[in-house]
């Protein structure tokens, strides 16, 4: 079955795709048409008698990439799409010194046996239909951002932060607006991270914090999160040096 780089017309039925695997509603722009056709990566699709069938995701930051939008139909399941999907993303790619991506259940197994290993779990959320956002959201400075993002992922996610520059600070910490459903937050203060997770809660976000962070998990929870099936952190090379305790929201489930 043919895997190829996806055009403009392929964007929605490929979200529809992913959406209908993970069981939500996707729709541009989200964190696939991002890296669509960008220098920093890409999105692939399988075609079969004319209709979509498979895709999957590819981002590079740097010396580290993830892989993400993993999602193959159920009329084509069993038949090892997934993992074609994986390798020609995998190939795309190219070399880096360490690649990462978010498992699911069904996930894990086939990236196992492409040499990727479990690092820690995620815990995901929805936001509670009653959420209201008390804070406002303005210009970052773009330096200060980076920075901060490169000392809690230990990775240069500049494709990500520059789609996000909007937001609101506390002394040492940020929330970031992504043109899509989700707050990227990062803090290394627990209570700071908690004042900005209230502060952003909106309805219909998804929301994921690495179970590590227990305060964050623990806000989630008290806030009237609902939680989802988690997914877990693997990575084929070796370990980032990050830090998950002062990460407070994902950007997506493509890339933490």
């Amino acid at each position: 079955m043919p895997i190829r780089t996806a055009g403009p017309a392929d964007i929605d039925p490929a979200l529809s795709l992913i959406g209908r695997a993970f069981g939500l509603v996707v729709q541009a722009p989200s964190v696939h048409t991002l890296v669509a056709g960008a220098q920093e990566g890409n999105l692939l699709v399988a075609e079969r008698d004319g209709s979509l069938v498979g895709t999957a995701a590819y981002v590079s930051f740097g010396r580290t990439g993830w892989l993400g939008g993993v999602a193959v139909d159920a009329s084509a399941r069993g038949a090892g799409l997934g993992r074609a999907l994986t390798e020609a993303a995998l190939d795309a790619l190219g070399p880096h010194e360490t690649v990462l991506l978010l498992a699911s259940d069904a996930g894990r197994p086939i990236y196992e046996r492409l040499g990727f290993e479990g690092e820690g779990m995620y815990r995901v959320f929805m936001s509670p239909d009653d959420a209201v956002p008390v804070g406002s959201f303005g210009a970052l400075d773009r330096d200060t951002v980076l920075a901060l993002d490169a000392r809690v992922t230990g990775e240069t996610r500049t494709l990500a932060i520059d789609a996000a520059l909007e937001g609101i600070t506390s002394a040492s910490g940020v929330a970031l607006k992504p043109p899509w459903p989700a707050r990227p937050i990062l803090a290394p203060d627990p209570g700071e991270g908690a004042a900005l997770l209230a502060a952003v809660l909106e309805p219909g976000l998804r929301l994921a914090v690495p179970e590590a962070n227990v305060a964050a998990v623990e806000a989630m929870l008290r806030l009237g999160c609902v939680e989802r099936p988690g997914v877990l952190r693997m990575r084929r090379g070796p370990a980032v040096p990050w830090r998950p305790t002062e990460l407070w929201g994902v950007f997506s489930l493509f890339f933490g």
